[in-house]
This record gives structure tokens, sequence and C-alpha cells, in this order.
């Protein structure tokens, strides 16, 4: 009998597409362009790579400690608007504050909801915010605003300033065009090219100056700024991962210096800018 001829062995599997990213010099900003980030079904599928976890017994990270502690108030309503994987908030509401998470992502919604049936979570457009005028005593919005093109982040500052209460102050992080990322690109770093059909406008990074005038231009304002995130701040820009990995595994001191620096060094080289702005009395 003829010997049995084995099967071919399947075809290897074609290696997963790589998302392009491109980041260059566009006047006073950094435009980072990537795909498209302003739709729901994006933040959708974003959020299974981060999905919620439980957070409530965890301290509130100390990127975030300088700001919240001096701006948030224990008493009253503040939403996290854009709240993503909801880890945020729980994490608030677990140090005792009353907080609701918005986002316009309806699976991310129903995760939350999911994994923590009695906190308080909505799905909602930042850009229309369901809540009365001066209603809200606090309002957060960490990486959200940078997705949205000049005009619809306007709209949304301008609903920020509606909904809180006079006094009251509203939080909101962006990618920091920091003095780190301006000195590479006097130096011919992000220069302006041809952008990619297969790419799109994903976000923009500013500089301190840029976010509190448009934050004034919707009517609040700009009390304190600060910036977290040195490790990507640094890394993402001229490119020593591994000599800033070599530092942190080098000696506590150091790793705690990467981790948790002096303001100044924040602000110098941080990867996101957070500003703090008070709705007049």
């Amino acid at each position: 009998m003829p010997e049995a001829i084995a099967p071919s062995p399947p075809p290897p599997a074609p290696p997963a597409a790589t998302i392009k990213t491109l980041t260059m010099r566009q006047g006073s900003r950094l435009v980072m362009y990537h795909r498209r980030a302003d739709s729901p079904e994006f933040w959708d599928s974003h959020w299974l790579t981060a999905p919620p976890r439980q957070c409530r017994t965890e301290s509130v990270h100390h990127w975030f400690r300088p700001l919240f502690g001096r701006f948030l108030p224990r008493s009253g309503l503040i939403v996290e608007a854009g709240c993503g994987n909801g880890n945020v908030a729980r994490t608030l509401r677990g140090a005792g504050y009353t907080i609701e998470g918005l986002d316009f992502a309806p699976r991310i919604i129903d995760a939350n909801l999911h994994l923590d049936p009695s906190g308080r979570y909505l799905v909602g457009d930042v850009r229309a915010l369901p809540y009365s005028d001066n209603s809200l005593a606090g309002y957060l919005s960490l990486g959200v605003v940078e997705h949205f093109d000049d005009d619809s982040r306007a709209t949304i500052l301008a609903e920020t300033a509606r909904v809180l209460r006079p006094g009251s102050a509203a939080i909101i992080s962006v990618p920091y065009f920091s003095p780190l990322r301006r000195l590479h690109a006097r130096q011919g770093g992000f220069a302006p090219q041809p952008v990619p059909d297969d790419l799109a406008f994903y976000q923009i990074f500013m500089t301190a100056l840029d976010l509190a005038r448009q934050l004034r231009a919707a009517g609040l304002h700009p009390v304190a700024t600060d910036a977290y995130d040195i490790y990507k701040g640094i890394k993402d820009t001229i490119n020593h991962k591994p000599q800033l990995n070599f530092l942190r595994e080098s000696s506590p001191a150091a790793a705690r210096l990467i981790d948790n620096p002096p303001r100044k060094l924040r602000l110098y080289c941080g990867h996101m800018l957070m500003i703090a702005a008070v709705k007049p009395a």
C-alpha cells in the first residue's frame, strides 16, 4: 500500500497589524495621527485592553493627589466625564467622594455596572452633559478633550462651566507639549510630514498656556498647574527607555525620582499636563 501522505500544516497566522502613529509639530501644538478617537465604537474597543477593576480599596494615585486633594470636595456630586474603565472613579469613591462616571461608549458603561452594580455610571456625551446648570461640586476630565477638534473642545469646556457650581473646580488633563518636547522640536524633532491615508487625527498635545487660554475662554479661571508621568514624557520624546529602566532598577531612590519626581521636574518633562480651573463665584 502506498504510504499515507501527511496533511500539510496550516499556514502560519499573519502577524497582528501594527497601528502606526505619527506625531508632528503644528504651530504651538503637537498633533498625533493614529486612528479617529471621537466615536463610542473606538473607545469600546480600546477599553477591552484595560478593563474595569474594583479599585475601591486602592489609594488615589500619587500623580493625582496634589490637585485632587486641593480641589475635589468631600460633599456634593463630582462627575468624571469620559470615565472609560471607571477605575479612577471607583478609587475616588473608595476614598469617600461622591462620584459618577459618564462615557459615551455604552459597552464600557455596561462593564462598569456589571463589576460595580452599586456605583454610578451613565452613558452620556461630554458635549451635551445631562446635568442642570450650577449643579456639580466637581468635574474631572482625564485625557479626553485632546481627542476632539477645537470647536468640539470649546463646546466641552463650555458645558463644563455650565454644570459646575460657582466656586467649584474642574480638573482637566491632556497630553503635554512640555518644555522637553518643545526643546526636542526646536532641535528638529516632530518635523511636519505628509499624513498617510491610513492615519487620522487622534489627539493634540498642549502647552500650559494653550490649555489655560481655552479654559478662560469657556469661563473658567485656572488656579493650579501640574504634570505627571515623566517616564513616558521622556521615553516617548527622546527614546531613553533602557536608561530609564536601568535607573529604576538601580535603587529605590532612583525609582522614586522617576515615578514621583518633584513638581519642577514634572512640569519640565511630564507626559500629561493637568490644570485645575474654578468657576467664578
